[in-house]
């Protein structure tokens, strides 16, 4: 797994380093301490599975990075781990699909298992900052169904392609060597899915991307 650490503070990437190699010592691990740094990565052909973003750097921010075509096209997983406390930002970077928010305030135990759980294909959003964007949700969103209709479920190309394999009943293995992915993206994609539809397993996923008129 080729994980890209972003943040402008060398001692930060440091100590990140070191937690996920607790987990995975065969994790490769590649930096930048700037928003430019990085995008220097994603224009280049270097291999990436994960990044672990940082949202406020000088210069460029890593909304910038967020909106790179190699991210949107190919669904490159994002993690923001920051001290950002504003809630319409931390709504809008999780709209945007990313696979989780660390808080920069979390003990090393505790980001270690929202990073354990992030790797194994889930999504991590702290149970505070969950309960913060719901607030906001019933206050100002209309209707999930009628916003999931108009958006089509926020479903990106990459995730209906996983969609429409899943439905064939393809195994996370059988759609990486379809779409020339690796199986954690998969995972990653599998678990975007469930987010956008409101499922719970693999077979509801399916039947609500049926009902909703996704799928055939």
């Amino acid at each position: 797994m080729h994980i890209l650490i972003v943040d402008d503070h060398q001692l930060f990437i440091d100590g990140i380093r070191h937690i996920v190699k607790s987990l995975d010592e065969s994790v490769d691990i590649l930096e930048a301490t700037s928003a430019s740094e990085a995008l220097g990565y994603l224009d280049s052909e270097a291999a990436l599975d994960l990044v672990l973003l940082d949202l406020h750097m000088p210069g460029l921010d890593g909304l910038s990075i967020m909106r790179h075509s190699r991210v949107r096209n190919t669904c490159l997983p994002i993690v923001i781990i920051s001290g950002e406390d504003d809630p319409y930002t931390i709504r809008s970077v999780i709209d945007a699909g990313v696979m989780g928010f660390i808080p920069k305030y979390y003990s090393g135990k505790k980001l270690l298992g929202a990073l354990r759980m992030i790797m194994q294909g889930q999504i991590f959003i702290p149970d505070e900052i969950r309960d913060q964007i719901q607030q906001l949700a019933s206050l100002q969103a209309p209707d999930r169904q009628a916003r999931g209709a108009s958006s089509n479920n926020g479903i990106t190309k990459r995730q209906y392609e996983v969609l429409k394999l899943l439905a064939s009943g393809c195994s996370n293995k059988q759609i990486s060597e379809s779409l020339s992915l690796t199986e954690n993206t998969v995972k990653v994609h599998v678990s975007a899915l469930l987010r956008s539809l409101g499922a719970s397993n693999r077979t509801e996923c399916v039947s609500i991307a049926r009902h909703n008129g996704l799928i055939q």
